[in-house]
């Protein structure tokens, strides 16, 4: 049983808000009598326990349990009752993974009716049925969402850096864990962009985007994107601004699943800004190449950019 669960439960029974532990509880004391009548464990306080018990459903007040039983309480919970309550949860909760190969790109309905752009090289987990008071999925890659809009139920994706919250709108987040920045872009609606490492975060509206930069550790806010530069990907259109080369090449990498080397390393230091619209990979990496002043050759299947 996770400690931090067991926190929730023990902060919302002594008095302290908290709508996981509210929510926890609620389900399992629902289902209270049918925890002691098949418990194999007899302890000797079990029965003013139950009563006790049984007086917080009577009465609600969820606060006169006593510290001392509460904890007996909580080590019955925690060591035997609630671990049946999270694998039943567990069950009841059916999660999917979808995962895009390179130089591929996949769409995907969700259960609310929300619609997924997915971009290649990218996974996104998600529930097969939404539950609970938040919609959340979680994305490692590129993707842009049309949320199907719910003022109840909250939208969030969940990347290694940033979480995204929204009731309904258009956006497109890119979070590929290789690259050094993380963005999202607003289409429609509004946005709200959390850094999960320093807690900072923004609100984004049409034509301004979110950047989560990981060499300082900061959520920085952009304005005046032309609408229709978001989410060109979708029409395999390539667009960089001032990216670094090594961003640059893992792009075409994915797009385009071939497999390019930078041999010269002093190459690494440049930042390319280009517009490839449907173009093959040879004439792209050729293409970048001339704006860098190098060279490429092809040895067993592999682009060397020298």
């Amino acid at each position: 049983m996770p400690e931090n669960s067991n926190n929730e439960i023990k902060n919302f029974l002594d008095g302290k808000y908290s709508p996981k532990g509210q929510e926890m509880w609620n389900k399992w004391y629902d289902r209270t009598d049918d925890f002691f009548d098949n418990m194999e464990v007899i302890q000797s306080d079990r029965s003013k326990l139950k009563k006790e018990l049984q007086h917080i459903k009577n009465t609600n007040k969820v606060i006169a349990l006593q510290y001392k039983n509460w904890a007996i309480a909580a080590s019955l919970v925690f060591l035997l009752g609630l671990s049946l309550f999270f694998y039943q949860t567990s069950t009841n909760i059916e999660s999917k993974q979808i995962t895009v190969k390179l130089g591929e790109h996949a769409q995907i309905k969700l259960s609310d009716g929300t619609q997924i752009w997915l971009n290649a090289g990218s996974v996104l987990k998600y529930p097969k049925e939404f539950k609970g008071d938040t919609r959340e999925v979680y994305l490692s890659g590129e993707a842009f969402f049309d949320v199907t809009k719910d003022k109840k139920h909250p939208f969030i994706i969940h990347t290694n850096k940033m979480d995204t919250k929204v009731l309904g709108t258009s956006f497109n987040v890119q979070a590929y864990p290789d690259q050094i920045t993380q963005e999202v872009s607003v289409l429609t609606g509004r946005v709200n962009v959390k850094s999960t490492v320093t807690e900072e975060n923004v609100y984004v509206t049409p034509g301004q985007k979110a950047v989560f930069k990981s060499r300082d550790n900061k959520l920085h806010a952009f304005k005046d994107i032309p609408l229709s530069t978001i989410s060109l990907w979708r029409k395999n259109i390539m667009v960089f601004e001032e990216t670094p080369l090594p961003e640059v090449v893992a792009t075409i990498n994915r797009n385009y699943n071939v497999a390019i080397e930078i041999k010269n390393k002093n190459l690494n230091a440049l930042k390319i800004s280009a517009y490839f619209k449907e173009l093959p990979a040879d004439q792209v990496i050729g293409l970048v190449c001339n704006i860098i002043n190098a060279n490429y050759k092809i040895d067993s299947g592999v682009y060397k950019i020298e």
